[in-house]
């Protein structure tokens, strides 16, 4: 296991020990669990069960008890009886991606029942914090608007800042930008930039690796209910050492999807790929020739003789071309050269049209590769 070295003689805020659990909705566990959260820390913890990183940050927060191991704040293991949770949560500060808003409360009241229930801060000091954590997140001007009216991205924003209202030491952050369009998703994105720039130790989930190399200072994989790698961005993402995680990295690197011709779904494929480039700032005319280039390559050219293909989408950072590549097995079948029916051939003619470039090989690994530049 690799270990993180830029923060690690600061000192343990929050810790995991030997956590041992079961998630009552499902049958993902935490299996003699332990992790360490050190003053500084920004931790992007990955995983493909989003149900595991949840039961361990339900965990951190104090909201389960787990069934074996415990957890400690500042050194001290937390006493769970007598209010000991309920105290000891108050350093600590979780936004949940469902928000879990006050549905019947306004914003304002949003951000200032938590403090007003419990802090020795009079009311103007909350009202105060609250309005400079508003205007913070660019929310300034929805402090008497109720959660209803707000945008998927203003309410998981709002969290984010309401969980700083009792200034914790730690803040945890369940997939910011988890089913967020790609505008609200990069002003979550921007908001989590700026909280992290003020020096408060944090540990988010995300699958969005792109993200986690922008952000974290080090990266917790986590597979079977235990940390498999745990060390900074490069040495987990550049040069994972455990099986589970190289594939995690490769599926989740850009832009990965298997698709069967017997399963195929137009709508979803089209989306997919127009929501990842939107997401990279690739411009609209640009998308389209993009979406039309695949669809004409996999439909008409490949799916007629091979049934299963993974699709990966790429950015040349240099050239800021899109990189699109097609595996699928079988022998040896070229699309770009094979003598096709004279629809396909229309179809070969406007995929040329639409693209950069557009190569086929077969690679060492015996999957015919077709990659298409745009």
């Amino acid at each position: 296991m690799n270990t993180a070295e830029n923060t690690s003689a600061a000192p343990v805020i929050l810790a995991a020990r030997r956590i041992c659990m079961q998630d009552r909705y499902s049958m993902e566990r935490l299996r003699d669990l332990t992790l360490e959260i050190r003053k500084g820390d920004v931790i992007a913890l990955i995983g493909a069960s989003e149900s595991t990183k949840r039961l361990l940050l339900r965990c951190l927060d104090l909201l389960d008890k787990p069934e074996g191991g415990n957890v400690e704040l500042n050194g001290q293991p937390v006493m769970w009886r007598h209010g000991g949770a309920d105290r000891a949560r108050r350093s600590i500060g979780m936004a949940f991606s469902r928000e879990s808003l006050f549905q019947n409360l306004s914003v304002m009241e949003n951000m200032t029942i938590a403090p007003a229930d419990g802090s020795e801060d009079d009311d103007w000091v909350i009202f105060e914090r609250a309005k400079k954590l508003l205007k913070f997140a660019g929310l300034s001007g929805l402090a008497d608007e109720m959660p209803v009216n707000l945008t998927a991205g203003q309410r998981r924003r709002l969290a984010i800042v309401r969980a700083l209202m009792l200034q914790p030491q730690i803040l945890l952050i369940e997939a910011p930008g988890d089913q967020l369009s790609p505008a609200e998703k990069n002003e979550v994105y921007a908001l989590v930039r700026a909280v992290v720039k003020t020096g408060i130790t944090t540990l988010f989930t995300t699958n969005d690796l792109d993200f986690a190399r922008g952000v974290a200072t080090r990266v917790v994989f986590m597979a079977d209910g235990i940390v498999r790698e745990d060390g900074t961005v490069k040495e987990v993402l550049d040069h994972p050492q455990y099986d589970r995680t190289q594939v995690f990295v490769r599926k989740n690197t850009g832009f990965y999807r298997e698709y069967n011709a017997r399963s195929f779904d137009e709508f979803e494929f089209t989306g997919s790929i127009e929501s990842f480039a939107a997401g990279k700032l690739i411009p609209p005319e640009r998308r389209r020739a993009l979406c039309d280039a695949l669809k004409i390559l996999l439909v008409q050219l490949i799916f007629p003789h091979e049934t299963r293909v993974v699709l990966t989408l790429d950015l040349d950072a240099e050239k800021k071309d899109v990189i699109a590549t097609m595996q699928y097995p079988g022998a040896g079948f070229d699309p770009l050269t094979a003598q096709l029916s004279p629809d396909a051939e229309d179809a070969k003619n406007e995929l040329l049209a639409c693209a950069k470039s557009v190569k086929y090989h077969l690679p060492a690994s015996g999957k015919n590769e077709v990659v298409v530049t745009i």
